[in-house]
């Protein structure tokens, strides 16, 4: 028990916001570490799809597929985020580059799964909880061009604003709760889940 309570002081003894960040950091790292190892794209068509998109940004020909605008029937949010990397002479490096956003995008997922655990747990729990959403087998995809990358974090976003909205529906709360379902609507068209 003397154990216990020394570790339990060690934790609160560290800012939660320094746990947080030191758990985003160090699964950032090991996400790219491991997505430099994927030497090209291997889920066709999507990762090519979502490579174009974010290269058309970065060009200043928008949202367009070998010349031809497609609008946002493909999810405009994450094409927007990797776009910067298409910004490199190289491709080689822009795909390098995209695995970097990647690794701190999906990473980011800790943040609001901490958030809304601490809602229900004590933060040493909580702190439990968002290494937990880090350890999401599905978070290698940090290797691909998917939107998957984006969409998790915005995601648990959403569903802690929902939290939140209906804990104490503020128009606010409201508001930012539809924004947010918007964005992850715009990553990925099955966000249309948080309607119902």
């Amino acid at each position: 028990a003397r154990g216990r309570d020394l570790s339990l002081a060690l934790v609160r003894a560290v800012p939660v916001a320094a746990w947080l960040a030191g758990m985003v950091t160090l699964s950032a790292i090991v996400r790219f570490a491991v997505a430099r190892r994927m030497t090209a794209p291997w889920i066709m068509v999507d990762e090519l799809i979502y490579s174009e998109l974010a290269r058309g940004v970065a060009s200043g020909a928008g949202f367009a597929l070998r010349g031809e605008s497609v609008g946002v029937g493909f999810g405009a949010v994450y094409p927007l985020l990797i776009s910067p990397a298409y910004l490199l002479d190289s491709l080689t490096d822009a795909y390098g580059a995209v695995k970097m956003i990647n690794a701190l995008l999906i990473s980011l997922a800790a943040i609001p799964a901490y958030l809304l655990a601490r809602r229900l747990v004590s933060a040493p729990l909580a702190l439990v909880v968002a290494a937990l959403s880090l350890a999401v087998p599905s978070l290698f995809y940090a290797g691909t061009i998917m939107t998957e990358n984006a969409f998790y974090p915005v995601f648990l976003t959403a569903v802690l604003l929902f939290v939140r909205a209906l804990e104490r529906p503020t128009p606010l709360r409201v508001a930012l709760l539809l924004m947010v379902a918007g964005v992850a609507f715009l990553t990925r068209p099955q966000a249309v889940a948080l309607v119902p």
